[in-house]
């Protein structure tokens, strides 16, 4: 593991937190002015942190227990790969995959892949 990878990790780890407790300007920190959101089921997305705050704030009012549990991630090169168990959208958690890729200990693109894993 680099020190980047290690970098990485953190910044993940803070963005889901960010997403966790709705802490809306943390996402300037975090992913980069240009940042993309590759989620199909949302089209053409703003770039960067003003793009990701509306997707937050909505899915808080969604969810308000919203919590992300990490089951694995993986860092290799410029990317982290993700599985997380997504709590707060019923009795039961949903699996999801999610990969980002890193410049400069930011977030510049987001894939994200959920379901039930069933």
């Amino acid at each position: 593991m680099t020190m980047t990878q290690d970098i990485n990790r953190a910044v993940f780890r803070r963005y889901l937190r960010a997403f966790t407790e709705g802490d809306l300007g943390a996402f300037d920190d975090l992913v980069a002015p240009g940042y993309v959101n590759h989620n199909p089921s949302i089209p053409d997305p703003v770039p960067g942190p003003a793009g990701l705050r509306p997707i937050v704030r909505e899915l808080r009012e969604l969810a308000p227990d919203l919590r992300f549990e990490e089951v694995r991630l993986i860092a290799e090169g410029d990317l982290i790969a993700a599985h997380l168990l997504v709590h707060g959208f019923g009795p039961d958690p949903v699996q999801q995959i999610q990969i980002e890729r890193f410049e400069d200990g930011r977030i510049v693109e987001h894939w994200r892949a959920t379901g039930d894993g069933g």
